[in-house]
């Protein structure tokens, strides 16, 4: 019984995809961003090393797993209680000056107040979000003016731009690599623009299937076009889209602490899953 940590994302799925897949919607982060990285590289987040792990229990089987993707903090699956306190000391011996954990709430609580008490340090902030799936899609009605579209490699620049204005907005670390992030989504139609009269007013992305499941995000507005409509008709357009791929779920995580998000996603049909935590640690 113990946990197993590798640099490989390959070795990662092996051992711990039939665990993973088994619920593709709650473990949906720890499916996808693997999925991402052997496909666009393993520095797409960052340029250190990311790690990977999955917990095996005495009698052989995996029911548990994270993975990390520095700068970010580490992601993780529900844990067994038992699996805590190996998980704090034996990352401890990577990177003792982890920043973040995040996953459902009681397990990312649990990895950020034990690892505060073993170094001596605090939980500084935590962000509460709740992941989504989408029911039956309901469109804004009335509808903002304007049209939806997927984006193409004229609004590269743009959307770059938005990614990055994103990510200041939510408080997370600026990507390493925002042009190849972006790239990515265009590749595969990822990328809604709701726009009115030729002019892109807000974006809605989509990530590439896995298990039959995709995920919407980043979902961005500039902050002078707010309180229109906007994003949720970008949203709606992205949700079309995903679900003219095939997919048999759609996803997204809302911040609870933005009551007017989690309203506009519950209009639109998205229903409740879980309530997840990102912990800050300092």
């Amino acid at each position: 019984m113990g946990w197993t940590i590798t640099e490989d994302p390959a070795a990662y799925m092996r051992a711990a995809g039939e665990f993973l897949h088994s619920d593709p919607i709650r473990n949906t982060v720890l499916i996808t961003v693997p999925d991402r990285l052997l496909r666009q590289g393993l520095t797409i987040f960052g340029d250190a090393a990311p790690h990977f792990g999955w917990w095996t229990t005495t009698g052989g089987a995996v029911t548990a797993a994270f993975f990390r993707t520095p700068p970010f903090g580490i992601v993780v699956s529900p844990l067994p209680s038992e699996s805590v306190a190996p998980l704090v000391r034996d990352y401890s011996a990577l990177d003792p000056a982890l920043p973040a954990v995040s996953g459902p709430a009681d397990s990312a609580h649990a990895v950020a107040e034990l690892w505060a008490r073993t170094h001596g340090t605090a939980i500084t902030s935590t962000r509460a979000d709740r992941l989504y799936r989408l029911g039956d899609l309901v469109p804004p009605d009335p509808a903002p003016p304007g049209i939806g579209r997927l984006a193409t490699d004229r609004d590269r620049d743009l959307a770059i731009d938005w990614l990055l204005e994103f990510t200041r907005d939510i408080g997370d670390p600026p990507p390493a690599h925002p042009d190849r992030m972006i790239d990515e989504r265009l590749t595969h139609g990822g990328l809604s623009l709701w726009e009115v009269d030729g002019a892109p007013v807000s974006m809605a992305g989509t990530g590439a299937p896995v298990a039959g499941t995709i995920r919407i995000g980043p979902v961005f507005t500039p902050k002078p076009l707010r309180g229109k409509g906007f994003a949720a008709a970008a949203t709606t357009h992205a949700s079309r889209a995903a679900l003219a791929t095939g997919a048999t779920d759609i996803m997204l995580f809302a911040d609870l602490a933005n009551r007017t998000s989690t309203a506009l996603y519950q209009r639109l049909g998205f229903r409740p899953v879980g309530d997840y935590s990102i912990c800050h640690l300092a």
